[in-house]
């Protein structure tokens, strides 16, 4: 049987470069494989596949034409700018894609920004003296936008997209949906002279109030409405009542909104044909040409991009937080994962060659993925077909555009995005979870409906960034207590109701392995939890230990010492000889135990910084003043590299005085193990035979018997340090130099069964068991059990022999010699 020592060595800065270099190449070969996923699945193509991508993209076709050229309208744009939106996207993402629903190109919410931005432009003395156009205003703000998304993929920078948080998404979302709503109810019901660059709620009350001036388009917006959702829940019925044709009825169901744009543009030519009006009585989106009149290279004007400057990171959020938000719940419906990064590559890309065809901001589009999802699409290579039927339309449909009635495309509007307006339900459910995430969602929501939408953009997200920081800022921590359970019924023992008053040492040790420790504010079982033992504290940080937090959590912990423990000197008598800061009477505190460790669970932090470490280390030098002792601290370390490496900076592995300021240590990567710098070689296998210990052992108590066995076993064996430096770094002034044996040091077992050899092996025996893992620092746990055992033998031994006993603790890797106190 062997017990292993282990470590985890902090690499040195140069070792880590070199590492690095070396996987420089496998790292582009990957970079470079992963920027084409279609190399994955193309290869593997078939007619299953085709035939379903086929029928997704018809499906989708007929529904992005409509889209195109409605919210192009939503843009203050050419409705065939919304068509040249819909093309180039569609093109290229299954070259570079990572979703197989997605369906980029125009989008209801962006649409909307983009047209708030373009009322802007109108207002210019420029645009209004011809020196800017719309196609420049398109141009710049497709090329730029995705310029920058563009580098946020090619730099593999997607995960910013986990920075907004998701009533921040859903809060803008429904606010954006509920105001293009609001804005198309005007056009609907035919009611003229309406701003709707206007606030959203001014807009909707200047439409009620001007109702009774509706025209003849209310006509066509009114029965496209009817028409739009009677389908759609008639639908719905349908598939309850006989699922056998679920897949006819969907079809049916996705077809109704270019069904009202055939019927509603068919109507509006015949009347306007047969009744030869000079001017259309029903309002209509006009001449569409037809072909790619406005590609050409961009030609930047840098007078209309700073002028759009102010409005470029409302476009860029919006686009990475509605593609994100698709793409993201499409992939956990479908059963796959995206490629953030990759999407956002996608969508850069797309917008920025879209430039060269005069298109606007584009992403992916919720209604149009959610269809394409519905459609069966089984690859990305359904989005290239949609982009063909987009081509088709531009060179071959668009005399027909010309006729659409403004007001049935209006509805097509309004249909499409009453699914992103959430309602109660969804309110009380944020409610429930956490009234900040409530908070969040409504800024969101309500914003939106009062102001710009970029506006909207910007207050949620900075707000969810600010709730984050608070939470930092004042993390969560506990101050952990013990439960006993009764080992023969397995049932909580409840220590406060027993007649025994005072348990010893040896059976608090002993019913370790019968406890279990909790927060002593636990809501369940606050009445069974007791103080693990008088002077500890056990102390647990909940998040990370960082400059914003440390402050905060250390002064936690010293509240929590102040509140337990006493001083360890005396104050004056008269409170004129007191400090300032110290004019409490002397009363029942003096009952108080004095504090003589601290343990410290860091399972639950992966990060801790210089201010983190700063302030741990402070934390020390203040408890060992406060307590007039020296306090050892027992650290229950985890897997952080970041987090160990803090703690072996500030000494807390050997926990040496540094002999100047009482409390601080000297730091493990820069000094020797011992304290005078002598570092001991290996003279062979060294033997311990246990049973001249036990005989030594004889002579004490029951509990002195467990403790001086530790001991001697201890004092004869060579330390960790020893075996793995060797005799040929004996000079070496940092743990950092140490040989590589270092991370694999194990003991096994001699051939004589009575004794045990501690040899410097770089691999456990193969027949070797092992029967307990211990950390090569001795003040370094891997379980809370470990460090509390650690912490009450400490005590023990400490009590019972205060000036010559050997720290068991500081003696695991040779780091105390015989000599040597445990309080020192």
């Amino acid at each position: 049987m062997s017990i292993v020592y282990i470590d985890n060595p902090p690499p040195k800065y140069g070792d880590q470069l070199k590492n690095q270099i070396k996987k420089f190449p496998a790292g582009a070969k990957s970079y470079f494989r992963d920027l084409f996923p279609i190399v994955n699945w193309l290869p593997k193509y078939n007619l299953i596949w085709l035939s379903g991508d086929l029928t997704a993209a018809i499906t989708v076709g007929t529904l992005v034409i409509p889209q195109s050229l409605a919210y192009a309208k939503i843009a203050r744009l050419p409705p065939v700018f919304g068509l040249y939106t819909s093309f180039i996207g569609t093109i290229l993402y299954p070259l570079f894609g990572t979703s197989k629903d997605v369906s980029l190109g125009v989008s209801a919410i962006t649409s909307l920004l983009v047209g708030q931005v373009i009322g802007k432009l109108m207002e210019s003395e420029q645009y209004i003296s011809g020196a800017w156009t719309l196609a420049d205003a398109s141009i710049t703000l497709s090329l730029f936008s995705g310029f920058i998304v563009l580098a946020i993929g090619v730099f593999r920078l997607g995960a910013i997209y986990q920075f907004i948080c998701q009533p921040a998404i859903a809060g803008f979302m429904a606010g954006s949906g509920l105001t293009i709503v609001i804005n198309q109810f005007n056009k609907i019901f035919g009611v003229p002279n309406i701003n709707t660059s206007e606030a959203p709620y001014l807009v909707f009350g200047k439409t009620l109030i001007n109702l009774h001036h509706s025209t003849v388009d209310a006509a066509f917006g009114v029965s496209a409405l009817i028409y739009l959702y009677g389908v759609k829940y008639l639908a719905q019925y349908l598939m309850r009542k006989y699922p056998q044709y679920n897949r006819l009825i969907f079809f049916f169901n996705t077809s109704r909104s270019i069904i009202v744009l055939v019927f509603g543009t068919l109507l509006c030519f015949m009347i306007n044909h047969f009744g030869q009006f000079a001017t259309s009585p029903i309002k209509i989106i006009g001449d569409v040409p037809a072909g790619f009149n406005h590609m050409a290279v961009p030609v930047v004007k840098p007078d209309i991009l700073g002028f759009f400057a102010s409005d470029l990171p409302g476009i860029v959020v919006l686009l990475v937080m509605e593609h994100g938000a698709i793409s993201t719940s499409l992939g956990k419906v479908q059963d796959y994962r995206v490629n953030m990064s990759q999407e956002m590559f996608s969508n850069g890309l797309g917008n920025v060659l879209g430039a060269f065809f005069c298109s606007f901001p584009g992403t992916g589009a919720f209604a149009r993925s959610a269809v394409m999802s519905k459609s069966g699409a089984r690859t990305p290579l359904s989005s290239f077909f949609v982009g063909i039927i987009v081509v088709l339309a531009i060179y071959v449909f668009t005399p027909a555009f010309k006729y659409i009635p403004m007001a049935s495309l209006c509805a097509i509007i309004a249909h499409s995005v009453t699914d992103l307006i959430f309602g109660p339900t969804v309110w009380r459910k944020f409610w429930e979870l956490n009234p900040v995430e409530l908070l969040v969602f409504a800024c969101a929501y309500i914003i939106s409906l009062f102001t710009r939408i970029d506006i909207a953009v910007y207050v949620p997200v900075v707000l969810s960034v600010l709730v984050q920081l608070y939470r930092s800022a004042r993390p969560s921590y506990a101050v952990l207590g013990r439960v006993d359970l009764d080992p023969e019924l397995g049932e909580v023992t409840d220590e406060k109701h027993t007649k025994q008053q005072e348990i010893e040492e040896v059976d608090t040790i002993n019913k370790l392995d019968h406890t279990l420790f909790f927060p002593q504010d636990h809501p369940t079982l606050g009445s069974y939890i007791q103080p693990i033992d008088s002077g500890m504290i056990c102390f647990q940080p909940q998040e990370n230990i960082v400059f914003q937090n440390a402050a905060f959590t250390f002064d936690r912990l010293f509240e929590e010492i102040e509140k337990t423990t006493r001083r360890g000197k005396l104050p004056a008598e008269k409170m004129g000889d007191r400090p300032w800061n110290n004019t409490e009477g002397v009363g029942k505190s003096q009952l108080k135990p004095l504090l003589h460790s601290v343990v410290l669970d860091l399972s639950g932090v992966h990060q801790m910084d210089y201010s983190g470490m700063e302030a741990l280390a402070d934390a020390a030098v203040t408890a060992e003043r406060y307590s007039g002792q020296h306090v050892h601290w027992y650290v229950v370390t985890g897997e952080s590299m970041a987090v160990r490496k803090s703690l072996l900076f500030a000494g807390f592995g050997n926990q040496r005085s540094d002999g100047k300021t009482p409390g601080r240590f000297l730091s493990d990567l820069r000094h020797g193990v011992l304290e005078d710098g002598h570092r001991p070689g290996v003279e062979g296998c060294r033997s311990y035979d246990p049973t001249a210990a036990a005989t030594h052992a004889d002579e004490k108590n029951d509990f002195d018997q467990v403790v001086v066995i530790e001991q001697v076993e201890r004092q004869r064996r060579p330390s960790f340090m020893q075996k793995a430096m060797g005799r040929s770094n004996r000079d070496s002034s940092s743990t950092l130099d140490q040989d590589q044996q270092a991370q694999e040091f194990s003991t096994t077992p001699c051939s004589d069964s009575a004794q045990w050899c501690y040899c410097n092996n770089t691999s456990i025996a193969p027949n070797a068991k092992i029967t307990a893992v211990h950390d090569r620092f001795p003040f370094f746990f891997r379980s809370l059990h470990d460090a509390v055992r650690a912490a009450l033998i400490g005590k023990a031994i400490s009590d019972s022999h205060p000036l010559d006993s050997i720290s068991v603790i500081s003696d695991r890797d040779g780091t105390a010699s015989p000599g040597e106190s445990s309080s020192s």
